[in-house]
C-alpha cells in the first residue's frame, strides 16, 4: 500500500474516533428531542446513570479508535496493533449508539446512526482484511 494512502486512512480513522468524544459529552445533554431513555435498555437505566454510561462508551470508543488510527499510521513500527484496537473501538462505539438510541426512527441520524454505520464498516474491514497494514 502506498504510504500516502495508509496515512490518509489513519487520518480518517482518527477523525472518526475523535468525533465520538464530543458526541458522548454534548449530545445527550443538548438534544432536546431525546427522551432520556434507551430503546435497548428500557427503564433499566435512565437519567444521569444512562448519561454516564453513554459518556463512558463514547469516550472509550473514541480513544480506542483514535489509537487504532495511530497504529495504522505507524504500522511499520507496531504491526498488527491496529486490528484489535479497531475491533474493540468499533464494537464499543456500536454499543454506545445502541444504548443512546431511544427508538425514534426520525432521529436516527441525529442520535448517531451514521457513526454506528461507519464503525460497522471499520469492524467489517478489520475482520475481512487482517493484513491490510502489515
Amino acid at each position: 500500500m502506498a504510504p500516502w494512502l495508509q496515512y490518509l486512512i489513519a487520518f480518517l480513522v482518527g477523525c472518526h474516533g475523535y468525533a465520538y468524544i464530543p458526541f458522548g459529552i454534548f449530545v445527550p445533554t443538548t438534544l432536546k428531542e431525546w427522551r432520556g431513555s434507551s430503546w435497548l435498555l428500557g427503564s433499566t437505566l435512565t437519567g444521569d446513570r444512562l448519561k454516564e454510561v453513554i459518556l463512558a462508551l463514547h469516550v472509550i470508543a473514541g480513544i480506542v479508535i483514535l489509537a487504532s488510527g495511530v497504529a495504522i499510521g505507524f504500522a511499520s513500527s507496531a504491526p498488527g496493533w491496529w486490528r484489535p484496537l479497531m475491533v474493540v473501538g468499533a464494537v464499543v462505539g456500536i454499543a454506545g449508539f445502541a444504548v443512546f438510541w431511544d427508538g425514534q426512527t426520525r432521529l436516527l441520524a441525529t442520535e448517531g446512526a451514521i457513526g454506528a454505520v461507519i464503525s460497522l464498516i471499520l469492524l467489517a474491514s478489520a475482520i475481512a482484511f487482517p493484513r491490510a497494514f502489515s
